[in-house]
């Protein structure tokens, strides 16, 4: 059995160092997450800062920030952080506004480490906006758009008007004489409106899957399984 080498000494960030600054409102409370990083892009430290606390829970919330990032220095990978922390819950906790991933959390610990996990492991299961709508977001395009050009080799024609048929090539008369197929038509409503229900219900903080019991899009995270906001009904946990 090989034993996992712990790092003994501590490495120092650099005097000048990137990172970023997420702020973001969790239950009704104001939470600041601003990060440091190494010179190869690794987190190295961060700084939790809320306000309208109490100064007791303030000073906790930078005492536990200081102890994350002297771990992170002393060799502490940040998959074990996250594997400890995430889905803690406590109040404030709830609805999450000002990010872009990350719609619901448990508490304000378990924010911040989705947030990390998301932004440096590229945890994304973790969050309830994918990346690909982002993108789409970000573009202006429907995640199911076409981009301009696919169409482009396709006729212009207008909406209901049937393809002509192809001519023969010896009496230059179009071949009408087999039965016209009967058009298929596609509906794409119903797949359109599931589509819609289950982005709203991510938007909502939800996962977007369909409860097995009631069939609500009303599940969210409860530890390693899904627990149902309609009717209390879990994905295999007791």
């Amino acid at each position: 059995m090989t034993q996992q080498l712990v790092r003994t000494y501590r490495r120092r960030l650099p005097n000048r160092r990137g990172g970023y600054t997420q702020s973001a409102t969790i239950g009704g409370t104001k939470l600041y997450l601003r990060t440091g990083e190494y010179e190869d892009g690794s987190l190295g430290e961060i700084f939790l800062d809320i306000h309208k606390e109490g100064a007791a829970f303030r000073a906790v919330l930078n005492c536990f920030a200081i102890a994350v990032s002297m771990g992170l220095q002393h060799g502490v990978p940040l998959e074990e952080f996250c594997d400890a922390f995430l889905f803690t819950r406590f109040e404030p906790g709830g609805m999450v506004a000002g990010s872009d991933t990350i719609k619901l959390s448990t508490s304000l610990i378990d924010f911040v480490f989705r947030e990390l996990a998301i932004s440096y492991l590229g945890r994304y299961d973790l969050a309830h906006v994918e990346p690909e709508q982002l993108m789409s977001a970000a573009t202006g395009l429907r995640p199911n758009s076409q981009a301009p050009g696919l169409q482009s080799n396709l006729p212009s024609l207008p909406t209901g008007t049937p393809l002509p048929f192809p001519e023969s090539p010896t009496t230059g008369v179009p071949v009408d004489s087999a039965p016209a197929p009967v058009p298929v038509l596609v509906s794409v409503s119903s797949a359109k409106a599931t589509v819609s229900a289950t982005q709203a219900a991510r938007q909502k903080g939800y996962t977007g899957d369909p409860c097995p019991e009631c069939g609500h899009l009303t599940l969210v995270r409860n530890g390693a399984c899904m627990k149902c906001q309609t009717c209390g009904a879990t994905t295999g946990c007791s």
